[in-house]
């Protein structure tokens, strides 16, 4: 009997995979503060991933999807970069508050479908902290 794994398409979700989104969404690169920085070290860091995945279709195929769809991509796949941390700080534009300093952590959900889980948290030093916590539950225009 094939396994379940076996029976999913060689496929991803792109509307749930935030390295598609990276590369594709125009207002994602928009909010990322120095996209261009941090779009290749999370790249570097989705390298990794890619060597562990052992030709897995579903993870080649983002790869060759990508490939085919931004010039970034492109550009930086071949760079062959791996980056082993996935943490750190990263800045976002958020609209009625400007950029905002979080801290994330990347953690495993199903290592053997290559799921990870990103966790945000704003920086509790950062200037915009309070503002974000009431722009959170809607007390601030955006």
């Amino acid at each position: 009997m094939p396994s379940a794994r076996a029976a999913q398409p060689a496929s991803f979700r792109r509307d749930r995979n935030l390295l598609w989104m990276l590369f594709t969404d125009a207002e994602l690169r928009r909010v990322i503060a120095d996209w261009s920085i941090q779009a290749p070290l999370i790249l570097s860091s989705f390298r990794r991933d890619y060597a562990r995945a052992d030709g897995d279709p579903a993870i080649g195929n983002l790869v060759k999807e990508l490939t085919a769809h931004s010039p970034e991509f492109r550009q930086w796949w071949h760079r062959h970069e791996v980056d082993a941390p996935c943490q750190g700080v990263r800045a976002l534009e958020l609209d009625g508050l400007g950029k905002v300093g979080f801290e994330h952590s990347s953690l495993i959900v199903d290592e053997g479908r290559h799921l990870r889980l990103v966790v945000y948290v704003v920086q509790e030093m950062d200037p915009q902290a309070e503002a974000f916590a009431r722009w959170v539950i809607g007390e601030v225009g955006g």
